[in-house]
């Protein structure tokens, strides 16, 4: 594979955590390739490690063993500052400040780093359009269901133009019809902006209809990695819902 068609590389990569003084390995020896402009997805029971390896991708903790890159530069103490500019999470939790309006929600990234005030709104702006939320910029967190908190969370992500988004469960805390706004939503980002996009959930369906390859994790292990091929997105109501299982 050329240099540059892989944007996260796993080779051989291992974490320990100490609880209660105790060493417990919780990832071992992992290798694995995301390309560029592909939503990969990382599936496995509660536990098995598949947070672990996101926040591990983001820099979030560091490997006891192995080496991590992204767009093919290691992912280290001295690299992790440049690099993780160029990564988003998205979480289940939306992790959104109830105190501020959707506007000022999204532009919180812009307040850490510098930028032209204007330009920042502008952006914005453009970016609730995009996710349906034009309206809503003065809204307050509180006021909004579960689809258009996540939608406000994934405006914010967009702001400073990732290159690789991660998601941690975004579809957990939200019905059917919200899942789906929202899996749209990701497959749009995917479209226009050529986003990589790195998907953990619990939930194979939704795996199913974005990815075009899925690692399943277990006990901290990586089992096998699947092609897919991904499913239509489309609208699902209630009575389709309730007589899926």
């Amino acid at each position: 594979m050329k240099a540059g068609e892989l944007m996260i590389r796993f080779e051989n990569v291992s974490k320990i955590f100490n609880i209660n003084g105790k060493e417990s390995s919780v990832i071992h020896d992992i290798s694995l390739n995301i390309k560029k402009k592909e939503i990969f997805g990382l599936v496995g029971e509660t536990g098995s490690g598949k947070s672990t390896i996101l926040r591990l991708m983001n820099g979030f903790i560091e490997p006891e063993k192995g080496e991590i890159f992204l767009m093919d530069k290691k992912l280290n103490k001295n690299t992790r500052h440049e690099l993780v500019k160029d990564t988003s999470m998205i979480f289940q939790d939306f992790n959104l400040l109830g105190n501020l309006n959707v506007m000022d929600n999204v532009l919180l990234p812009t307040k850490l780093r510098n930028g032209n005030k204007k330009e920042n709104n502008q952006k914005a702006k453009e970016l609730l359009n995009f996710v349906g939320l034009a309206d809503f910029q003065q809204s307050y967190i509180r006021t909004l269901s579960g689809g258009q908190k996540q939608r406000v969370a994934i405006a914010r992500t967009l702001m400073t133009s990732p290159k690789i988004i991660l998601c941690d469960e975004p579809t957990s805390a939200l019905d059917d019809k919200m899942s789906y706004e929202v899996l749209k939503l990701l497959k749009d980002i995917n479209d226009k902006f050529e986003t990589t996009i790195v998907i953990v959930s619990h939930d194979i369906s939704v795996i199913k209809t974005l990815c075009s390859r899925v690692a399943v994790i277990e006990e901290g292990r990586l089992l096998e990695v699947f092609s897919l091929k991904p499913k239509k997105i489309k609208p699902i109501s209630y009575k389709e819902a309730l007589i899926s299982d």
